[in-house]
């Protein structure tokens, strides 16, 4: 699983690469679509020419790798078209028309709630027959639609679990989409007064710490999520020297000195209040 692995971590950088890059939202979709395409080229002929050891790494492969690549590709091709379709609408109806894609959404995951129940609580009990190829225990009209698909590269449930997990990520961009058209103002709002003073170094080092600790969207944000969040906040330049930062802070005698002070600072101050 190592190598199918691997691509995953390959597609990631990618992304945020495009991200750092790209000057659109418009290109920088499309770029991601092509990226996740490409990945998804070099996870099925990797599953065809290698198949799997045993029925488990089939399971967690259609359970947990495929739906990675596969729920962004969704998430990216639905964010194209909406950003596409955008631009001829004006604020008010930009709004209306992220309300009704968010009830879609809404109404898939109540009509798929058995599924979505499945999916977040971390099921295991039904795997053999949502996440193994060539199943007798697909029913027949779900078989049939199957058929039609990729039988090689394709099981009962993997395509529903990547359509759960992008389902999360755009309901996670509309609501940030539609806070913007309710509140423009807040935009510049933290340039006005927060303004980071201390090193950049610094910076990297708490970004890095909350990335690795998966405090944010459930560990689903990524570093650069992170970095652009504290650029708007703190009104500080952080995306050119991110690729650089982690061998910067392992050269150092300490690679945790801020998170150091941090804690010194805050113990100092707990302890002077208890005496």
């Amino acid at each position: 699983m190592e190598a199918y692995s691997h691509i995953i971590i390959e597609l990631e950088r990618d992304l945020e690469q495009v991200a750092l890059t790209s000057d659109h939202v418009l290109n920088t979709t499309r770029q991601s679509i092509r990226r996740c395409k490409a990945a998804l080229v070099k996870l099925r002929r990797m599953v065809l020419a290698r198949g799997f050891p045993d029925q488990e790494s089939e399971i967690r492969f259609f359970k947990d790798v495929k739906p990675a690549v596969s729920s962004k590709l969704i998430h990216y091709q639905t964010v194209f078209a909406m950003e596409s379709w955008r631009l001829e609408l004006d604020d008010r109806r930009q709004k209306k028309y992220f309300q009704r894609e968010q009830k879609k959404i809404l109404k898939f995951m109540r009509q798929n709630r058995g599924i979505v129940q499945y999916y977040r609580c971390g099921h295991n009990h039904l795997d053999e027959k949502y996440f193994l190829r060539n199943n007798e225990a697909v029913p027949l009209e779900v078989e049939g639609i199957l058929s039609l698909m990729d039988g090689d590269f394709c099981t009962w449930h993997d395509h529903t679990f990547s359509t759960i997990m992008a389902n999360e990520m755009l309901l996670h961009y509309i609501n940030n989409e539609m806070e913007k058209l309710d509140h423009p103002e807040r935009i510049e709002l933290p340039k006005a007064f927060l303004r980071w003073t201390g090193s950049k170094i610094d910076v990297y080092e708490l970004l890095y710490s909350i990335y690795l600790a998966g405090s944010v969207n459930d560990g689903k944000a990524t570093i650069i999520d992170l970095v652009r969040a504290f650029e708007w906040m703190f009104h500080i330049d952080l995306q050119k020297g991110i690729y650089d930062t982690q061998s910067d802070l392992e050269k150092r005698s300490d690679p945790v000195k801020y998170l150091s002070h941090l804690v010194a600072v805050l113990r100092r101050r707990i302890n002077h209040r208890l005496k």
